[in-house]
């Protein structure tokens, strides 16, 4: 069934301007969406540490029953992103072809606040819940990374952020490191004496053409598209050259393996070869893997029963913030919300599922609330 204010206020926040560390815009919007609510509403200062404008934005219902639940889903979106107008075919979102859409994650901004609106409506007793719009994910997860967690007493969470039909749950997702190397080669003459320059160009075209990458297992992944060199004469043999990407695992030994065998390689082809080398690597986030029992998946497939809707518990292949809560021991998981193709100009957002996500999210709050005692 079409819900009108579910359109009108999607289509408000796909046409407000926003991208990762620059998301005021939609941030005053929503902490005015939620003081309407009645929601005690906080911003933290988790902009500075990314050099962002502004931070997360938290908003928080006290409840009268016992326990705390966290309803969750990211302001910014990933570049292409600034005047999106949408276009509605045939029960579908799409953008005008000029930008993507940014069903990632406005949808589920939307789907938390309609949520919020009819189990508030209700009257029915709840616990407390935290809702926490994020800052900079697409970048890093910087905003999860730096939540003010004075704010938050939940164990337990959805993250309405995730591809997919509605009814699919993300209850695993790969850590991921960030990986690369800087070559220091020696420069000569590349017409009177090349052969006393040391190539560093070519030596990192060596250690990418002969290391692991790609899909490594059923698991695990690794990808290095950033190239550069210091080169700005080509009759100069190329003295410094760089690259980097990413090895992402949904296990965290395969994940390490991984790093310590690309560190090994880089520095024996640079040791082959004379040429100085420094490899860059940094964690960015951890796996996790929620199990089938428990109560926050038990939860979400009582709350598809309810609406009919063909529950269905998998992993997926990016990073979000539940990999930052789960590492701090909070059960997170991801919420499909209908969308596919993100983060492209093909970006499309299934408005049937849409709207059934404001009523998922109503009946994952209160499945939750059942479980629930009062204070």
């Amino acid at each position: 069934m079409r819900n009108e204010r579910m359109y009108a206020e999607l289509v408000e926040l796909l046409k407000t301007d926003s991208a990762s560390g620059r998301e005021s815009a939609v941030a005053e919007l929503l902490k005015k969406k939620l003081a309407e609510l009645g929601l005690a509403v906080f911003q933290d200062n988790a902009g500075e540490t990314f050099g962002g404008e502004c931070g997360n934005v938290i908003g928080v219902w006290e409840g009268s029953l016992d326990g705390a639940l966290m309803l969750s889903a990211h302001m910014d979106r990933v570049p292409n992103g600034l005047g999106v107008q949408p276009v509605e075919r045939d029960g579908v979102l799409y953008s005008n072809g000029e930008t993507i859409l940014a069903a990632d994650d406005i949808a589920g901004v939307c789907a938390i606040l309609e949520g919020l609106r009819l189990v508030l409506a209700s009257g029915r007793p709840l616990p407390r819940l935290e809702v926490v719009f994020s800052v900079g994910e697409e970048t890093g997860l910087y905003g999860a990374k730096a939540l003010d967690m004075s704010k938050i007493q939940a164990k337990a969470g959805y993250i309405f952020d995730s591809p997919g039909g509605i009814g699919r749950f993300v209850c695993g997702a790969p850590g991921m490191y960030h990986l690369g190397a800087e070559i220091t080669g020696r420069p000569a003459h590349a017409g009177n004496e090349p052969e006393k320059g040391i190539d560093a160009a070519k030596i990192m075209c060596d250690m990418l053409s002969t290391l692991r990458q790609g899909r490594l297992d059923e698991v695990s992944t690794s990808n290095f598209p950033m190239l550069s060199t210091g080169s700005t004469s080509r009759n100069v043999v190329c003295d410094f050259a760089s690259f980097s990407g990413e090895a992402r695992s949904r296990d965290l030994g395969r994940l390490k393996d991984y790093v310590a065998y690309f560190e090994e390689h880089c520095r024996k082809v640079a040791q082959e070869k004379g040429a100085g080398l420094k490899i860059i690597k940094s964690e960015n986030f951890l796996p996790f893997l929620i199990p089938e029992g428990d109560p926050v998946l038990v939860n979400a497939k009582a709350a598809c029963e309810k609406l009919g809707l063909n529950f269905r518990a998998e992993t997926g292949g990016g990073g979000m913030d539940a990999n930052i809560y789960n590492a701090l021991g909070m059960a997170t998981v991801g919420v499909a919300l209908g969308y596919t193709k993100n983060h492209t100009r093909d970006e499309q957002l299934v408005l049937e599922d849409f709207f059934q996500s404001g009523r998922l999210a109503q009946e994952l709050i209160e499945a939750y609330a059942e479980s629930c005692g009062p204070k």
